[in-house]
């Protein structure tokens, strides 16, 4: 019973901060899981459902806001089926929770520094196929693309809603790629709780927009943000 209050705690919380920014149900949700000792698999059939509940609803509201819709099929969603199909197949050989903890702390530390942050901007803008083809291996083999892909929608793009707009589309269909390879070589399948947090996610993304997110402070978000994502790359990577 415990155990199932944590998840609902966890995917209640985080579906508040995706909801708000774009990015956080599997930033923050899969190291979270994978500390509690669910695999990576159980991980995803947990968190999935719910990151395309809020990123469907978040494309068909703003689906005006969508540009990146060409590179997606052709660049990402290739490294993606691939990254996740070989860590499936390999699961007892690699060591997931780390590879997270990794993944974050390079995130956590380019957020901090704004010359790294303008230095990677730079390469995204001369080499910006290569680094979507990045996101696909990265989000395939860990599911941390969604700081990856912030980042790039931030060097493309300056406001905050289009940002979002189009992080929910391709995190959109992402996840519907992962779903269908796990549907495939994984045995576990969705659970009956999973509804039950399929509706959580809706009511977080609801109540957040309509009372949350008007008055969140985006200085004051990046900051405690990214402490967030550097605690839990130390945690990964120590467990």
């Amino acid at each position: 019973m415990i155990e199932q209050y944590i998840i609902l705690i966890v995917i209640l919380v985080f579906s508040i901060v995706q909801s708000i920014f774009g990015v956080g149900l599997l930033l923050f949700g899969t190291p979270t899981f994978l500390l509690l000792g669910y695999s990576y698999s159980e991980t995803l059939w947990l968190l999935l459902p719910c990151s395309v509940t809020i990123s469907l609803i978040q494309v068909i509201s703003e689906y005006n806001l969508i540009k990146a819709k060409k590179r997606v099929f052709y660049l990402v969603i290739p490294t993606l089926v691939l990254g996740l199909a070989f860590v499936i197949i390999y699961a007892n050989n690699i060591n997931i929770t780390r590879i997270v903890g990794v993944l974050l702390l390079l995130i956590g530390v380019v957020r901090f520094s704004s010359k790294l942050q303008a230095l990677l901007s730079l390469m995204v803008k001369k080499h910006i196929q290569i680094y979507y083809i990045m996101i696909g291996i990265v989000h395939g083999v860990s599911n941390m693309g969604g700081g990856p892909l912030s980042i790039v929608m931030s060097t493309i793009y300056s406001k905050r809603e289009i940002i979002r707009a189009n992080v929910a589309f391709v995190y959109l269909i992402l996840a519907i790629f992962q779903l269908a390879v796990l549907s495939i070589l994984n045995n576990t399948s969705l659970g009956s709780e999973v509804m039950l947090l399929i509706l959580i996610s809706l009511a977080s993304y609801i109540f957040t927009n309509k009372f949350i997110s008007p008055k969140v402070n985006d200085k004051k978000y990046v900051f405690i943000f990214n402490i967030i994502v550097l605690t839990y790359g130390v945690l990964a990577i120590t467990k």
